[in-house]
């Protein structure tokens, strides 16, 4: 008959021996083995302790280092789509003063010409030159060409006026309606009531052009 006598038992170490008694000569080293299995065994134990406590801070490091990670993309997106928006909301307003802008020239272009057409063609023609005299610098003698059919009123009306500049009329059949022009030394100027308001429209884009400059580098 066969003996397996258990002599240590752990969960990760056991001693047995076949022989049923222990001999006084072999209980020393016996007892050493023994110790020794213990001591072994407390070892792995705590090694193993040891490796669960590191693999949980290193799974805990990695989470934080994943969560820190994370939320840093989720600040950066939030920060482009934050970006993005201010510069889509900017561009929209941009395009709506624009749009005001052309709105507002086009509506004021409009109520001049109905009053204008509510006049006498020869008095707003006469009105207009008489402005545009005011651009000739320095003022000097100038020729004013009208349409044929309005030649002789509009000389009449600007006769009656204070004129800052000597002025003679003459007859152009290139040119019809509201329209005019000035000839001098300095050149040619464009002065019928579609010139005039084209002027004013484009001024008046270039100042609010400039006046927004500002506000969009702000």
């Amino acid at each position: 008959m066969s003996y397996l006598l258990t002599l240590y038992r752990d969960a990760e170490l056991t001693l047995a021996t076949t022989e049923p008694v222990v001999a006084p000569e072999q209980l020393v080293p016996l007892q050493d083995a023994l110790a020794l299995a213990e001591r072994l065994s407390d070892l792995l134990a705590r090694q193993q302790s040891a490796l669960a406590a590191a693999e949980a801070d290193a799974r805990a490091t990695g989470e934080a280092a994943g969560f820190a990670a994370g939320q840093a993309r989720a600040q950066d997106a939030a920060a482009a789509a934050l970006a993005d928006a201010l510069s889509r909301i900017a561009a929209e307003q941009a395009a709506q003063r624009d749009e005001l802008r052309q709105a507002l020239v086009a509506l004021a272009s409009g109520m001049v010409r109905r009053m204008a057409a509510e006049l006498a063609p020869a008095d707003v023609l006469a009105a207009l030159a008489e402005r545009a005299f005011d651009h000739v610098v320095p003022p000097q003698p100038v020729r004013l060409k009208l349409p044929p059919a309005l030649l002789d009123p509009v000389r009449a009306e600007l006769a009656r006026r204070d004129l800052p500049l000597p002025v003679q009329c003459a007859a152009d059949a290139q040119l019809h309606g509201l329209q005019c022009t000035i000839e001098s030394q300095a050149g040619v100027l464009l002065a019928g009531l579609d010139d005039v308001l084209a002027r004013t429209a484009q001024s008046l884009e270039l100042s609010q052009r400039a006046r927004a400059a500002p506000e969009a580098v702000r």
